[in-house]
This record gives structure tokens, sequence and C-alpha cells, in this order.
């Protein structure tokens, strides 16, 4: 069944953009109307999957249409438009649930990726037309070992992720640093201020800084990237992000098809000119890609150890 957007914003320029970007080659329905008002008699005849609107139109703002769609049906997803940080507080923010905010502009690609990351996560996977047509490389090697921490559930659980603001830090032939910061509750309704990410930014320095280690990649349970370490410069966090966590479901999928009692919590990809760990930590997931001269024993080690700091800063309280 196809998933129902409805956009909502008076100016209808921003309409058409946003309309076209998530109609192109999409799976989605789409409808848009200039007024909170409208929103709400569109909805009354047909409930939609997701929100999209802005705060700032006549009569009835955004932030009102957003708190009597949630007083209908709390499980739609909603995407707010905000100009500024002026516009609409953390603490409001999660007042309403609000699972995104995109600062205005918009690429049409940031658009699509928000709404895919909330209603079709499985389509950031690489399709089959994308893929390359060199021969593949041998299957690579997995090996699960003994969970961390009780796993959150799937993917497709709710995000409220702030504006993002990236950070870089250049050092000299150290990595480059790239944080993207939530304010607000994330999966399972968690919230990691800024101080708290950018203590789990700083607990994977050291990790990050070893020779071998080419980029370590923090993000939540549904793929916002949260901080990153890189040597590269040239590296999309935002999809690696995405696929981590697509790959995280698929593999929970998988083993619960085959009988798996629980879910694993470390996976190991041997390549033949990289290696990927990917460690689960309640709704948070850390992917590190390692040179072919590591070890894997003390990559898993290392990448174990910088997960039980980012776990101990991330349960505390938010500073």
């Amino acid at each position: 069944m196809e998933k129902r957007i409805l956009v909502v914003d008076d100016d209808p320029n921003v309409r058409h953009v946003v309309s076209l970007a998530l109609t192109h080659d999409s799976p989605y329905t789409v409808h848009a109307v200039p007024s909170a008002e409208a929103a709400l008699l569109q909805i009354a005849r047909q409930p939609v999957d997701l929100l999209f609107t802005d705060i700032r139109m006549p009569g009835m703002s955004g932030l009102e249409l957003v708190q009597r769609v949630r007083e209908l049906d709390p499980k739609t997803a909603v995407i707010v438009f905000t100009v500024g940080p002026e516009d609409l507080t953390p603490q409001r923010a999660a007042e309403l649930k609000i699972d995104c905010l995109l600062e205005k502009p918009a690429s049409p690609e940031r658009l699509r990726l928000a709404v895919d990351l909330l209603l079709d996560p499985m389509r950031l996977l690489p399709r089959p037309s994308q893929r390359s047509e060199a021969p593949p490389p041998p299957a690579p090697r997995s090996v699960q070992t003994t969970p961390l921490s009780p796993q959150t559930g799937p993917l497709g659980q709710r995000l409220a992720a702030a504006r993002t603001r990236r950070q870089t830090m250049p050092l000299h032939g150290a990595p480059v640093a790239i944080q993207l910061t939530s304010g607000q509750a994330g999966a399972g309704n968690r919230a990691y201020s800024e101080a708290q990410i950018e203590a789990m930014r700083q607990a994977l320095k050291e990790l990050a800084l070893e020779p071998d280690v080419h980029c370590a990649v923090l993000a939540d349970s549904s793929g916002i990237v949260l901080t990153h370490w890189s040597r590269r410069r040239d590296i999309n966090v935002t999809v690696i992000g995405a696929l981590a966590a697509g790959n995280t479901m698929a593999l929970a999928e998988m083993g619960r098809n085959l009988g798996q009692q629980r879910p694993g919590y470390l996976v190991i990809q041997e390549g033949h000119d990289q290696s990927m760990i990917m460690a689960t930590m309640n709704d948070l997931l850390l992917l590190v890609a390692i040179g072919p001269n590591a070890s894997l024993g003390w990559a898993r080690i290392a990448t174990l150890r910088a997960c039980e700091e980012v776990l101990r800063i991330a349960q505390g309280p938010p500073a």
C-alpha cells in the first residue's frame, strides 16, 4: 500500500519543489495544500502517513497543526520546515514529538532522505541497477558475538532529529571530525544533549586516531549520524548511517526468520582492502572501517571498549 504524504506550506513554490522531490521515482502519494486549515480537512477525509509542514503560515500555524494531528493520530510521522532555531525550541519539538526538522532551503536529496528514513528505510539500500557490474568479491565472513546490551525496536522507531549542524576539525595527519547534533528525543524517546554528543565524539577519538582505522561513524537506530571521525572528506556519512541502520534491521529480521532468539550485536565483515565492524548498543550503532593490515581481534576489542564508553555517556543524564 502506497504511503500518503501531505505537504502544507503557504508558498506555492515550496509546495511544488517538495511535491516534485517526493513524487519522482518514489512509492509515495503526495498531496499539497496552502494552509493548516486545509490540511485538517484533507486529513479528516483521508489520514496520511507523513505530514510535511511549514511553521509560519497565515491563520493556524504549523505547530498548532502538528498538535491537532497528534491528537487525531499519534502515529503520523511529522517533518517541520524551519527558517532558524528561533522558530522552535528543542523542548517544544520534543513535546510535539516532531520526527525531523529541516531548515529552509532543503535540497531534494535531503527531503527524500528524511522521508525515506521515516517511511521506507529499505529504499536507502542500493538497487540492483545501481550496483557495479564488476565481478563480485568473495563472500564476506560475518562473525556475531555476545550482546553488549538489550536492543530496542526496529528501524521504524520514531526519530526526532534537530536541525543539523556540521563542524569540522582539521588536524595535521589526523582524521577530520564531523558532528551532526540532535537536541531532541531520538528512537526510544531518548534525548542526547550537545554535551553528550561531544563527549561521545571524544570517546571515539582514541580509536579513530589509530593509523589502521579509516573511519568511525556513530548513528542512532534510525540512521541519523550523531558524530563521525574520518580520514577522508569525501565520505557521505548521511548515507553510511542510513545504510548501517538498514543493514542492522535486515540482519535482525533475517535472524528472527531463522529462529534466532536474540539478535546479534556485533558483526564483522572482512574484505580484501577494508574490513568493517558494526556494533549495536540500545538505540545507537557504531560502524568502524579498518585497513587490510589491522588485526580483526584488536579492532573488535577496541570497538567494544569504545562502545562501552559511548554507552556510559548515552545512559547518563543530558548535560
